[in-house]
Formats: structure tokens, C-alpha cells, sequence
């Protein structure tokens, strides 16, 4: 087959020559590189650049009768084969200080509550995005731990990032579903997995709460705390009492103490998340912040027993997916709220509809099918 023709580019990424395709040169990720989620990098540009200058001026070592008897060597060999700078030095830098310092600090390494680094790089090999992101937490703890001047102010950015991440995996969970191949169970463990990434990613700012509010984000932080706060009115299902309801049958259920107050403070974070869904004129704003703040209030306990398919930890989800559910509008959440309520009535049956009752009447969800065989 003829290569399609293309203008040669001088500084293309790696990536773009070994595909042998035109690089845009666009930097840190070249837009070949986005498209195709390859991981981008301009290793030997300099020494590329400094050999092409040469060139250019016509300037030529001398060469002895033996050497010009040799073919010329071709000139990428030659830049790969010069010591300096190190080829991707930055990225094994970045890469070092993940696997011995940031991911340990915000995960639980050999408890079997968190993915092992090996296995997330696994996945990353197949998804150059989560190598990248992976890349970028760790220049992340770098800047924050380097900082010459910390001093006592929190950092935004930080605080910007863990919010951005969170809401990419609750997306990417909910919205990028597989369900020709996935069951319900698997499902359920990526969005467990979500749980768990998230609440690392918020250890970068825990409390600097107050902190942050004394900078530019003070807006933003009492508009989110001010939505929480709001009273169910005018909705008339009454979320105040739905969650005093599952707290009474959580209680009735008598599970041993420490089982039942994980479960009541998730109920009391999920009374929170419920209220801008059920406020009058709540903006789609509002209720978005009432969406992702379940997932950061919930304790890793009540993570351990939903991973555990414990049938009153996957009841309490349900409800909170209603508040994803009034979000369906938006694209970062789509059908997430009605496939996850379905999908959980289904996998707990007949037994548990009166606990149900309430997540599958909000939303819609009036027959017991589901598009996973758990």
C-alpha cells in the first residue's frame, strides 16, 4: 500500500515519527498523540535541533579515509546516541517519586483496599490518559513538596485538581459503561474503585477548608456549602423523611453498633447530597454539587462494605443516585442515576423492594430488568 505523502516535521513528537505521520509539535501532548491516546513525548529534540542547526550552516567534521568508506549513520541514530540531555529524564523522575512517594502517601498499600500501582500502570499501558494522569499527580506532590516558600496558605491549584479528577472518574464511570461485556458486579467495582481514587485525591486539601475560603475560591466554596444547607421545598417526596425512613430500618435491622453508625453517617452525608435536588428553582449547578459531594463525604468504611455487596450499603447508593438522577440533563452524569437504581433493584430482587420503594419511584424505573446478568 502507498504512504500517504505528508510534509516531514523536523520537531514531531516521538510518537508521530514512529507512526511515521505529520506532528503538529503542540506540546505537552501533540494532537496526533490526544486522538489516539498515546502517550507524547520530544525526548532528543534538542540534540535534535543542534544537530539540524549544524547542518544547516554547513558546518562538517572532518573525516578520516576510513570513516568516509562508511555509510553515513542517519541522523536520529546519531541524536539517540548522544549522552545529553537523558532521554526522558523528567518522566522517570516523576515515575520514581509516584511509585515511592505520592501513591504510597494516598493509598493503602498490601490492605486490599487499594488497586497496587502495578496493576493501575497495567491499565495505563492500554490508556496513555491514566499514565499521563498518573505522571501529573506525582509532578503535583513534587511542586507542593519542593515549594521554596510553602508558608501557611492552602493550595488552589491542589484543590482545583482533586475537584476536576473527581468529577473525570465519576463521568468516565458512569457515562463510559461496556454493557455488551460488563456485569453489574464489575460495574460495581469500578465505581467502588472511583470511591476509593477519590477520596486519595482529596487528602491533597484536607483541612485547608477554611483556609481556601480566604482566597479566590470563597465563592465557589459558600455557594456549595449554601446548596447543601438548603431545605427539601416544594418537591413534596419529602427526602427529609426518605432518609429517616432508611435510617429507621437501618436501625431496626440491629447490625452491631459499629455497622450501624457507618451506615447512619453515610445517610446523614446523603441527606446533604439530596437537598439541592430537592430545593425549589435549584440551578443545574446546585445540583451537580450535591452529586459529587456524597462520594467525598462517605467514610472508606462504608466504601469496604459496598465492596463487601453488603445489601444495605448498595440500598444507600440507590438513593444517592437519585441525586445523579436529577442530573441526567447534564453530560458529565447522562443515565448514570436510572442505570445504577435499576441496575441495584434488580440485583437485590423482590426481597428489598419496600427498601427500594422510593429511588425506583423517583426515578422512573417501574420494571425489574436490568441490562447486566450480575
Amino acid at each position: 500500500m502507498v504512504r500517504r505523502p505528508h510534509k516531514k516535521s523536523r520537531f514531531g513528537c516521538t510518537e508521530c515519527k514512529r507512526r511515521h505521520m505529520k506532528c503538529d509539535e503542540k506540546r505537552p501532548i501533540c494532537g496526533n498523540c490526544v486522538a489516539s491516546e498515546r502517550l507524547c513525548g520530544y525526548a532528543e529534540l534538542t540534540v535534535l535541533a543542534m544537530q539540524s542547526g549544524n547542518t544547516r550552516a554547513g558546518k562538517k567534521r572532518a573525516r578520516s579515509p576510513a570513516s568516509s568508506s562508511m555509510p553515513d549513520t542517519p541522523p536520529e541514530l546519531t541524536a539517540l546516541a548522544q549522552p545529553d540531555p537523558p532521554v526522558n529524564i523528567l518522566h522517570v523522575e516523576l515515575f520514581h517519586h509516584l511509585s515511592t512517594q505520592t501513591f504510597p502517601s494516598i493509598s493503602e498499600t498490601g490492605s486490599g483496599r487499594s488497586l497496587p500501582l502495578g496493576e493501575i500502570i497495567e491499565f495505563g499501558l492500554a490508556a496513555p490518559y491514566l499514565l499521563n494522569e498518573l505522571l501529573a499527580l506525582a509532578a503535583l506532590h513534587l511542586g507542593i513538596i519542593r515549594a521554596p516558600q510553602k508558608g501557611k496558605s492552602p493550595s488552589v491549584p491542589a484543590f482545583c485538581f482533586a475537584s476536576i479528577l473527581g468529577v473525570h472518574l465519576l463521568c468516565d464511570t458512569l457515562v463510559f459503561r461496556d454493557d455488551a461485556n460488563e456485569t453489574f458486579l464489575d460495574f460495581l467495582d469500578r465505581f467502588i474503585h472511583y470511591l476509593r481514587i477519590h477520596r486519595g485525591a482529596r487528602t491533597m486539601i484536607a483541612g485547608n477548608w477554611g483556609a481556601l475560603k480566604q482566597t479566590s475560591l470563597e465563592p465557589v466554596l459558600s455557594g456549595s456549602e449554601a446548596s447543601l444547607r438548603t431545605k427539601d421545598e416544594g418537591r413534596g417526596d419529602g427526602d427529609a423523611d426518605v432518609c429517616n425512613s432508611l435510617l429507621a430500618r437501618i436501625r431496626a435491622a440491629k447490625l452491631g453498633a459499629a455497622t450501624t453508625g457507618t451506615y447512619e453517617a453515610a445517610i446523614e452525608s446523603l441527606q446533604h447530597s439530596l437537598n439541592p435536588s430537592a430545593a425549589e428553582g435549584a440551578t443545574a449547578i446546585e445540583k451537580m454539587h450535591g452529586a459529587v459531594a456524597w462520594p467525598v463525604m462517605v467514610s472508606a468504611e462504608y466504601t469496604d462494605m459496598l465492596a463487601q455487596r453488603r445489601p444495605e450499603a448498595l440500598v444507600i447508593l440507590a438513593h444517592y443516585a437519585v441525586s445523579l438522577h436529577a442530573c441526567r440533563d447534564m453530560w458529565v452524569f447522562g443515565d448514570g442515576g436510572e442505570f445504577l437504581i435499576r441496575s441495584i433493584d434488580r440485583y437485590l430482587g423482590v426481597e428489598w423492594a419496600e427498601w427500594m420503594e422510593w429511588p425506583t419511584r423517583v426515578s422512573g424505573v417501574s420494571e425489574r430488568t436490568n441490562p447486566f446478568s450480575a
